[in-house]
């Protein structure tokens, strides 16, 4: 039972949502020099700012190997305007990562983590004065980088678990340093769902050319997952 347990395929997809802070700064030296800061005080769970959010993990096991798959997607926008003009700035950003896994032995809940994760940055800001066309400048950027990991899975029960989960990436590949890390506790209502609350901190150094972009996302999170 056990072997034929280990040769099936199991799938979890999850949502989630990620109460992240946003912290960036984007610079470009080649039009002209200075920042342009990111702080839109983005929070899910009050909407402030809050444009459009997406954020989906997938992981598919067999035995000890694993494909996992993460994603986001954000964005928000703020607007300011006085008796004649309005100025809107709009910000994107995500990323969806593609990773396979390797548990190092049966005695321990440890797994090798390597994989890329594609990143992404777009601005957007408008200004229309009275009623004149609206005059609209849009910055994107997009870069994909290796990243390797661990992750330790603990069974406190057989309800719950805990998830501990790190991975560094970047080396100058695209990106200069890119650091993530998760910790996760999970409960199984079933075997069909589960929720987890857990805490994630993400921070990127990006730079080519004369652009310098760097952000760090950080927060609680909470997730529904479906088994199957």
């Amino acid at each position: 039972v056990h072997a034929s347990s280990d040769e099936a395929w199991r799938f979890i997809l999850t949502p989630v949502l990620w109460n992240a802070s946003v912290d960036a700064t984007l610079t470009d030296s080649g039009s002209g020099g200075g920042d342009l800061p990111i702080d839109p005080d983005y929070r899910f769970f009050s909407l402030e700012n809050l444009d459009d959010y997406l954020s989906l993990k997938f992981e598919a096991n067999r035995g000890r190997f694993g494909i996992l798959f993460d994603s986001l997607r954000a964005r928000y926008q703020d607007e300011t305007g006085i008796s004649i003009a309005t100025f809107k700035v709009g910000t994107e950003l995500g990323f969806t990562e593609l990773s396979l896994r390797y548990q190092a032995s049966d005695d321990t809940g440890i797994d090798l983590i390597a994989g890329v994760r594609r990143s992404f940055l777009d601005i957007d800001q408008a200004l229309m004065v009275g009623t004149n066309t609206e005059k609209t400048t849009k910055y994107s950027f997009d870069w994909t980088d290796p990243l390797i990991g661990l992750r330790y899975h603990y069974a406190i029960t057989d309800r719950w678990h805990a998830f501990l989960r790190g991975d560094i990436g970047g080396f100058d590949v695209s990106t200069q340093s890119m650091i993530s890390v998760t910790a996760d506790i999970q409960y199984l209502i079933h075997d069909r769902f589960s929720i987890a609350m857990g805490y994630r901190y993400l921070e990127i150094d990006f730079k080519e050319d004369e652009i310098l972009y760097d952000v760090s996302l950080h927060g609680l999170q909470i997730a529904a997952g479906i088994h199957f």
